[in-house]
């Protein structure tokens, strides 16, 4: 027996899609998901493709405790920080070789993450990606 029922289930995907899209809390990010284009590449064209796939989703910011990157083991760094994304607004296989890209209105002016790793809540409803910021990116 389940302990929570399928509707207790749904209005918890609906409350955490309520928070992760709020207009005032959200943050809007690119996820930038590698190793999905490759197929695209035509050789009689010779063009090569974008490396990565971009999805615009809404995600919430959280940064870490002094506590969470003191007990890291070195995993952590300051400067550090989390989004927490819908499961369901991102397909396929995600991994640490992707990226997520923020703000900004130009490529000049968007703050471009390295992920270091990437968990699911036991439910399966959001991903939980802990990034670091790259300096003197190229995008």
């Amino acid at each position: 027996m389940a302990i929570l029922s399928d509707a207790e289930i749904i209005n918890i995907k609906s409350d955490i899609r309520e928070i992760i899209s709020d207009d005032v809390i959200a943050t809007s990010i690119i996820y930038k998901q590698s190793g999905s284009t490759v197929s695209t590449w035509d050789p009689t064209i010779g063009s090569i493709p974008d490396m990565y796939t971009s999805s615009s989703v809404s995600s919430f910011k959280g940064s870490y405790t002094v506590e969470e990157i003191n007990n890291s083991g070195g995993e952590l760094e300051y400067g550090d920080v989390k989004f927490i994304i819908m499961v369901s607004d991102v397909s396929g296989v995600l991994s640490v070789d992707d990226m997520v890209v923020e703000g900004g209105t130009s490529l000049q002016s968007a703050t471009t993450h390295q992920i270091k790793y990437i968990t699911r809540d036991p439910l399966d409803i959001c991903y939980f990606i802990g990034v670091r910021r790259l300096f003197g990116e190229i995008q």
